[in-house]
């Protein structure tokens, strides 16, 4: 027997030290919850898991920016629709002022009401804003660039793919003109009646001087949409073929009291500018004209609307460079690329065709009637747009929150601790320390046996 080296005891601790070692784990595992509480716990787990982590809370602030882009879209939105609704009150003026029923100083009051309507439609283009970011000016709009004075992209739609595009200038668009003759002194004895300019009338009496009579032709060109200019010139104060220079005469002795005869050739029409497409178009482009206003259209929802005002020269070889710059780019995944990106129009009534829009005479207010069809029907393409993507970004809400879902399902699965099974485990180290410690005990006491050799 020896007493200097007690193999037992040594045994012994060398056991409860392994135990409490493994009882210390698991009182580890079942305080944290999880299972991998170090590196040394499972090495590759731990890798796994920490990757898991940073996609997760990725995933959250995706859903969160996906969140915001429905606020941005929502916002735009909102203002589409009461400029529609607007819109829609412009187009009932315009109806109400197309009616031979009301006089012309009641189509002035109603031209008020209309030029009201149109301030305000470019003050909500200019105003709305979601978090100081102005959303309906163009600033969050995809931009175009020409290279020629006078050539501009006023809207390119989502099928217009990014690169550079040529068109030549090859007509420019013109306003009808009308002549009167400017009488003097005054109206001759027996000559009584009117003339209506575009519907606006003008009446002429026996022993009118022409400064009345001048006086009540250029209120009439004012309500009618109409330019007088020195010398008798009357000039529409729109360009193209559909804006209509109409001039009447209630009889015989009034046309040629201002110098026109049965056939009035005094008239010449207006009309639309025209263009040749060059690079960057398909052959199977087309062109439609309103003015100065040129519409390329082509397959895959190609469209392109184009300015040719009065800078441009006949002739001129136009670039365009149309680009992705400008648009709202949303991070809604997780990882690099994954974005969406938010092109929302610009507003406003020179976009919309409607500036200046006049309803002082049936003929205007007709004219009125269809420009405001077409700004409707842009404005309502507009907001379809935007509601399209409203419903992919709450879609891709709820695309990211599943995501998510089984992200940290699988997580759970990784590092999670199972407590029940943890604590099966835990009660058999704490017997086995308990029993360790108690055998320690004994085995310390196995030398005392020495002692009776030595009595």
């Amino acid at each position: 027997m020896r007493v200097n080296c007690n193999i037992s005891a040594i045994i012994a601790n060398n056991q409860l030290s392994k135990g409490q070692k493994a009882l210390d784990k698991s009182i580890e595992r079942l305080s944290s919850g999880y299972r991998i509480n170090h590196a040394e716990d499972d090495a590759a787990g731990m890798a796994i898991s920490n990757r898991m982590h940073t996609q997760i809370k990725a995933l959250e602030r995706a859903k969160n920016n996906s969140n915001d882009g429905v606020y941005v879209v929502q916002t735009a939105e909102g203002a589409l629709s009461e400029v529609h609704n607007m819109l829609q009150r412009a187009r009932e003026l315009a109806v109400q002022a197309a009616d031979a029923t009301y006089s012309d100083e009641d189509r002035a009051a109603i031209q008020k009401e209309v030029e009201q309507i149109l301030a305000e439609v470019d003050r909500v283009a200019e105003t709305t804003e979601y978090n100081t970011m102005p959303l309906l000016d163009g600033t969050l709009g995809r931009r175009s660039y020409s290279d020629t004075e006078g050539v501009g992209v006023l809207k390119v739609n989502e099928g217009v793919s990014a690169g550079e595009y040529e068109l030549t200038v090859t007509k420019k668009a013109t306003k009808a003109v009308a002549g009167i003759t400017e009488f003097s002194g005054t109206v001759p004895t027996g000559v009584k009646g009117s003339m209506s300019i575009n519907g606006s009338i003008v009446k002429v009496g026996e022993g009118d001087d022409w400064d009345t009579v001048y006086e009540r032709i250029v209120n009439a060109c004012n309500s009618a949409g109409v330019d007088y200019q020195a010398g008798g010139i009357l000039v529409n104060k729109y360009y193209g073929s559909k804006e209509e220079l109409s001039i009447d005469f209630s009889n015989e002795e009034v046309a040629n009291l201002f110098g026109y005869g049965a056939s009035l050739h005094n008239i010449t029409a207006g009309q639309d500018c025209e263009i040749g497409l060059d690079a960057g178009f398909r052959d199977t482009a087309t062109v439609s004209y309103d003015g100065k206003i040129a519409t390329i259209t082509d397959i895959n929802n190609f469209k392109m609307v184009v300015e040719i005002d009065d800078d441009a020269n006949v002739g001129d070889l136009a670039k365009l460079d149309v680009t992705d710059i400008g648009v709202m780019t949303l991070q809604i995944g997780a990882n690099e690329g994954q974005v969406l990106d938010l092109d929302i129009p610009k507003l406003g009534t020179h976009i919309l065709g409607i500036d200046d829009l006049r309803v002082g005479s049936t003929v205007t207010a007709g004219r009125a009637i269809e420009k405001l069809d077409a700004a409707i029907s842009q404005v309502s393409a507009d907001r379809a747009r935007l509601g399209a993507y409203q419903n992919r970004l709450e879609s891709t809400v709820e695309s990211l929150s599943d995501y998510k879902l089984n992200m940290d399902s699988a997580l759970s699965g990784i590092e999670d601790c199972d407590m029940a099974e943890e604590m099966t485990n835990y009660t058999a180290k704490n017997v086995l320390t308990q029993a360790s410690t108690s055998v320690l005990a004994q085995a310390n006491e196995r030398p005392q046996t020495v002692l009776q050799l030595l009595q």
